[in-house]
């Protein structure tokens, strides 16, 4: 421990002691869900560059980090993306070599360019119609969990767009499932490997349930394959699955059941929770700002159903702070630095070394361009100044940066488009009783989500009369009736 902190070649780069002598400290602040953010603590404290493990280094400057992870010759960090593995298995985030990630992350990014996700539209369209629906079913008269109906939904335009329209799985406890895989991946990084085998079987049932979540998946994965064995191929678009076998016969792979097994379960995975993991967040932020929901309810009467929704700014601007405030994606990357070294910001990192970066703090440390860093502002990327808007944007990386950026993100940002468009229009957000500003505090669990994976808010129909108040009296938490129009609004 004392020649990690203190003789080891690493010992000059900025940073606490405890960190650079042992993996005690980065441990503890994942079991706790807040390795992120006491890492940006220690980034104010210490720099753009520093040392939080004894042989992790955290570089937080924009342009360091393009230029390093946009190189495709560096692999990423195998011991801790083997917490990610599905029953076992690698998939594409698990396999550090570059090349073989690359050959994975192409048919994914060809099955889901804009040409695709417009084939995919009337899909997207039914599926989120039903989430609608199943939100409205209590007429605001109770609170709804939003991540729950995010990830049946997600699930449901995934499996499309993975297999083919024909796709029809049941989400049954799925949304329960990932939530445990994602608290799963944490004790993964913590606890040790033999442990795992013992929890399996043991006789504590939530125990026993989160470890072999993974496995749960994994049998996804196939019945998703078995799925796609019924797609009649269409000229117009290309499924995931079909892109990725015709991929994997021409590499060493061949057809191998297992790994495209694997493959597709991580990759409804990442695409459920990406999206549905972000936009709970949204979700609550709106709901305490009514104003902010009206403006863009307002705004969304512009557009004709859920096309053509690109182009209305309020509804861009509360996804991409969104993103910026809670990103999906915790510690964005790593890599591996090769043989011979490299300077970092005028640091010498030898070979071995892995070099990661992380979304939160690249705008968290720029109070310059987001001086309210600590707040959801959407109104921030609707100023009249194109270069500071640009600036902004350079600190942005919800899905990664360079060769191994996520490469579903354009079906991500599509989908939240349509789902934030689709459930603003017909309800009003208010937050329910139960969700407090700690139950949402974010635990970072395989990317940010609440500590207790739900998000419980009202969801009241804008065609329900009289409207009941969306804060107030009886009607819910200090409200004017003559505004809100509850059922109080002719004693006023």
């Amino acid at each position: 421990m004392l020649y990690r902190s203190q003789f080891h070649i690493l010992s000059k780069i900025p940073g606490p002691r405890f960190p650079a002598a042992t993996s005690l400290w980065i441990r503890w602040q994942r079991w706790h869900g807040r390795l992120s953010f006491e890492a940006d603590k220690l980034l104010s404290l210490y720099g753009p560059v520093v040392r939080i493990a004894p042989n992790l280094v955290l570089v937080n400057d924009v342009q360091s980090v393009q230029s390093l992870f946009a190189r495709q010759d560096l692999d990423t960090a195998p011991t801790a993306i083997r917490a990610l593995r599905i029953g076992g298995h690698d998939w594409t985030v698990t396999y550090p070599q570059n090349p073989v990630a690359r050959s994975r992350r192409r048919p994914v990014m060809v099955a889901t360019t804009n040409k695709a996700m417009r084939y995919w539209q009337s899909t997207f369209d039914k599926n989120i119609s039903q989430m609608v629906h199943d939100l409205g079913a209590t007429r605001g008269r109770s609170s709804e969990d939003i991540v729950y109906h995010l990830r049946v939904a997600t699930l449901l335009n995934s499996q499309a767009v993975m297999a083919g329209p024909q796709a029809n799985l049941e989400p049954g406890d799925f949304p329960h499932v990932v939530g445990e895989y994602n608290f799963l991946v944490v004790w993964r990084l913590c606890l040790p490997e033999w442990l795992f085998y013992w929890l399996k079987w043991s006789p504590f049932r939530h125990a026993a349930f989160r470890v072999q979540s993974s496995d749960r998946l994994f049998r996804l994965g196939k019945e998703i394959v078995d799925e796609a064995a019924n797609w009649a191929e269409d000229d117009a678009v290309s499924t995931v699955h079909e892109l990725l076998a015709k991929s994997m016969k021409a590499g060493r792979f061949e057809d191998d059941p297992t790994e495209i097994s694997a493959e597709m379960a991580g990759q409804i995975l990442a695409a459920t929770e990406t999206t549905s993991s972000a936009l709970a967040f949204i979700f609550y932020y709106l709901a305490r700002e009514p104003n902010l929901v009206d403006a863009l309810y307002d705004e969304l009467q512009s557009a004709e159903g859920l096309k053509d929704l690109e182009g209305l700014q309020l509804l861009n601007a509360c996804i991409t702070e969104g993103l910026r405030f809670r990103p999906p994606v915790a510690l964005t990357g790593s890599r591996v630095v090769p043989p011979g070294g490299l300077s970092i910001m005028g640091y010498f990192v030898p070979a071995g070394t892995v070099v990661t970066t992380q979304s939160l703090s690249l705008s968290r440390q720029r109070p310059d361009l987001f001086p309210n860093y600590d707040e959801y502002d959407p109104a921030r990327w609707l100023e009249d100044d194109d270069k500071l808007i640009s600036e902004r944007r350079r600190c942005l990386a919800p899905f990664g940066i360079g060769a191994r950026r996520c490469p579903g993100g354009n079906m991500a940002t599509f989908q939240m488009r349509m789902i934030l468009a689709a459930v603003v229009r017909e309800f009003h957000l208010s937050v329910a009783p139960e969700t407090t500003p700690l139950s949402m505090t974010p635990f970072e669990a395989n990317g940010f989500r609440s500590r207790l994976d739900a998000c419980r808010l009202v969801f009241t129909p804008r065609d329900l009369r009289p409207q009941p108040g969306p804060r107030g009296c009886e009607c819910g938490t200090v409200c004017d009736c003559v505004e809100c129009l509850c059922v109080h609004y002719d004693e006023h």
